[in-house]
């Protein structure tokens, strides 16, 4: 039988196997003759779901992400690096908090979005990225080319924002890079974020909402908290230094250009109104950075507020 990524050889498997070694769960996840060290146990992994609700596993099948089911490889989720499984155990005990909702964005499709909740007239919506962050740039991305219009009307007002495309090899598509005051963003997934925000903009205005208050929060899996620093350090030499730096990165990143993606928000609503030709609603919005340290206590604030 093969065993794969007992010891990891990338960074991202790396990040897996610190917080396997913090969980202290058994590991070693068994499909076709292969044990992947960097899941769950079959066992973990049974009785993980089994003390799932009915209703948020209704959420995860009916999303588009196939959490929870075997495909190529183990199911998602049973990864010790998956983001649902982060977003799913810091926000199952949110009363009506439902994962994977999708919403029509109008352009190019559904718009998966990790986590949403509504109370009263405010809305949130919850991007958890965890080990997603150390895969390859966004240099260069292959993107559907009915975006173009999307970005045209984000430059046009926000000019601090605009991108470069050349042509590809897939009819339909182009090559896009992306730039924010003339900085390459590399290694944040912009293109989904535009995406989600007009999914979110789209089913303000479907639903004819005139006012709503819209909290987004980007949760970032911090590898410097948790003891996962040191087990990295202690454990996992070789790619540890990777793994903080590129956390710093994006961490950064985020940091410096909440009020481009706000800026970016109202640029995508307008988008919508005026291809829907409907009244523009009143919105107010906030983008939060977040991680698994302080996110249940950001939105419980934001609750109570």
């Amino acid at each position: 039988m093969e065993e794969k990524n007992k010891y990891p050889n990338d960074v991202a498997t790396t990040l897996d196997c610190a917080i396997r070694d913090k969980e202290e769960k058994e590991s070693g996840y068994l499909f076709k003759n292969v044990k992947y060290c960097n899941y769950m146990s079959n066992e973990v992994w049974n009785e993980f779901i089994n003390n799932m609700s009915e209703k948020h596993k209704e959420n995860f099948n009916d999303g588009n992400g196939g959490e929870l089911n075997e495909g190529r490889y183990p199911p998602k989720m049973a990864s010790f690096g998956s983001s649902s499984r982060l977003i799913y155990e810091l926000s199952k005990d949110i009363s009506d908090f439902s994962f994977e909702e999708k919403l029509d964005t109008r352009v190019g499709g559904v718009a998966n979005i990790d986590g949403f909740l509504h109370r009263d007239n405010k809305y949130f919506y919850v991007e958890a990225k965890r080990r997603e962050i150390y895969g390859s740039s966004h240099h260069n991305e292959q993107i559907s080319d009915v975006y173009t219009k999307v970005y045209d009307k984000i430059n046009k007002k926000y000019p601090d924002f605009s991108y470069e495309s050349r042509e590809c090899e897939k009819i339909g598509y182009k090559k896009f890079t992306f730039k924010i005051k003339n900085e390459e963003v590399k290694y944040f997934d912009l293109k989904q974020l535009i995406c989600h925000f007009l999914g979110i903009t789209y089913d303000i205005i479907k639903h004819d909402i005139k006012t709503a208050n819209i909290v987004f929060l980007y949760l970032l899996y911090n590898p410097h908290k948790d003891g996962i620093e040191n087990i990295l350090r202690e454990k996992y030499k070789k790619y540890c230094d990777k793994v903080l730096e590129r956390y710093d990165i994006v961490q950064e990143f985020i940091n410096n250009n909440i009020a481009a993606f706000k800026e970016i928000f109202f640029a995508v609503l307008d988008y919508q109104v005026e291809t829907k030709n409907k009244e523009k609603p009143k919105i107010e919005f906030e983008f939060k950075l977040v991680d698994q340290t302080d996110y249940e206590q950001t939105i419980q604030k934001q609750i109570e507020c």
